[in-house]
């Protein structure tokens, strides 16, 4: 397993003005590392940065404007001389509702964000990730292969960030580069506490097991992520069980014939599309 101490290191993390990037920023700016903030909230990311002093930055762009991503990359470069990290973080989740009855807008804001900039963080900062022949981390989700009822903007998405993340990984290897794809389950972040609140997500919770739903601290998945990073592990996955899902992935393709004959999973979709 390589070594890859995050000491002296230049890392860009997107959604950093709240929950997991504010979160792992702080984490690795506790290593030594130098942290640029990328984020849409510039009172929540100066306020970061001022915690953190030295060795932090911040840059306000949302990922879904390309002109101001890569302004937030070049800036990044020209302060700390490089980016040796990429944590392509940013994501919302969109309305607890169904295929049916989600605004188109919704919809494709929902990829837009999730997905396309993704792909926009990692455009932008690649060619400085091969100089330095660093790391570039893309959070994902269990929605990447789990089902995604009421979700499914979200679990499409996330299950490109996974595609994405392994097809880079057999690109840049040439280059010295390595990919690490998250698969995190849910988090304690205030997204999650906001989604669960939803009625519709609330029936559906009860039609799975409770410790699939139960939001794990943050700091399980920060440290995870951390581990991650300082070993270029391809896989991050917290919580535990998520490892056993990952092996099970196929055969969890069953569970779609389980949930569609749920009654509980029946009356959410009833309250998401009459909502």
């Amino acid at each position: 397993m390589q070594s890859f101490p995050v000491a002296g290191k230049s890392v860009l993390v997107t959604g950093a003005a709240r929950g997991i990037g504010a979160e792992i920023a702080r984490r690795l700016h506790s290593e030594g590392a130098r942290v640029s903030l990328v984020g849409l909230e510039p009172e929540l990311l100066a306020a970061l940065a001022d915690e953190l002093g030295e060795r932090a930055r911040f840059s306000t762009a949302d990922v879904t404007d390309a002109a101001a991503l890569e302004a937030a990359v070049r800036d990044t470069v020209e302060e700390f001389g490089g980016i040796d990290i990429v944590i392509a973080n940013a994501g919302i989740a969109p309305p607890t509702t169904s295929v049916s009855t989600i605004a188109v807008a919704d919809f494709e804001r929902t990829v837009d964000v999730n997905l396309y900039g993704v792909w926009r963080t990692v455009k932008f900062a690649l060619p400085h990730v091969i100089e330095s022949r660093g790391h570039i981390v893309l959070v994902s989700s269990i929605y990447s292969f789990f089902n995604g009822a009421l979700n499914a903007s979200y679990a499409v998405s996330k299950a490109g960030v996974e595609q994405l993340g392994r097809a880079m990984r057999v690109e840049l290897a040439q280059h010295g580069v390595t990919v690490g794809v998250a698969y995190f389950g849910f988090i304690g972040t205030d997204m999650v506490e906001t989604a669960f609140a939803r009625p519709s997500a609330a029936l559906l919770r009860k039609a799975f097991p409770a410790f699939l739903t139960r939001p794990a601290p943050l700091g399980t998945a920060t440290a995870a992520l951390l581990r991650g990073i300082e070993h270029r592990s391809p896989r991050i996955i917290t919580p535990g069980w998520v490892r056993l899902a990952l092996v099970l992935r196929g055969p969890l393709g069953g569970l779609d014939r389980i949930l569609a004959a749920d009654r509980r999973v029946r009356a959410a979709v009833e309250v998401a599309e009459s909502a």
